[in-house]
């Protein structure tokens, strides 16, 4: 089954994470590079921007306390409100209800996933529906939320004992077409801990 991208919200080892995905049948040849506060997904090709600009973004940022993940750039808009002092929640809904989702040829949606805590909130942007929900994180428990076909907040088993292990097994998902993935873990149970940072390129 072919899902387009996939977010991930979870908990594992008493510590949140949240990761991410890209899976792609048009534009494969791209990698995730970690940066201090963010991971970026980013075409091997620059030129292929000037056939798809919404290819290359931040994956993942980190504000404080706060792991943000997306498929597109509403990442930067919903960490940016998070750091202005607004609920995950509230800037995750605002921020894909001003963006909605991306005018391509597929009408694709944007996705969303924050954790703060053992918290987390997941949201969606469709042509026609915008859903967020927060969610009250188990230990071992992981939520996610894809592109296309799994578009609803479901539970998938994302276990691993370090940040590389969720980042690795993001990209082992059993979905088609994997290209790259990439994860952030926070530090320790405490809060305002930060994040630690990874990302996983089959190459």
């Amino acid at each position: 089954m072919y899902v387009g991208r996939i977010v991930v919200a979870g908990r594992a080892q008493g510590r949140s994470f949240v990761a991410y995905r890209v899976s792609s049948r048009s534009f494969p040849n791209r990698r995730a590079e970690v940066h201090d506060k963010s991971i970026t997904v980013m075409p091997l090709d620059p030129a292929d921007l000037a056939r798809n600009p919404y290819i290359s973004y931040n994956c993942i940022r980190v504000a404080d306390d706060v792991a943000v993940v997306t498929n597109g750039t509403h990442t930067d808009m919903i960490t940016e409100r998070i750091e202005d002092g607004q609920s995950p929640g509230d800037s995750m809904a605002l921020s894909l209800l001003a963006y909605g989702h991306e005018r391509d040829e597929l009408d694709t949606p944007r996705i969303a996933g924050a954790v703060r805590g053992n918290r987390a909130w997941l949201g969606i942007a469709r042509k026609d529906e915008l859903r967020v929900q927060q969610f009250r994180l188990d230990e071992d428990q992981a939520l996610m939320v894809a592109t296309y076909e799994k578009t609803n907040f479901e539970d998938v088993s994302m276990s691993a004992w370090d940040v590389a292990g969720i980042a690795r097994k993001a990209y082992d998902l059993s979905f088609e077409r994997p290209v790259c993935a990439a994860a952030a873990l926070a530090c320790s149970a405490e809060p305002n801990g930060g994040f630690i940072l990874a990302a996983y390129n089959p190459d």
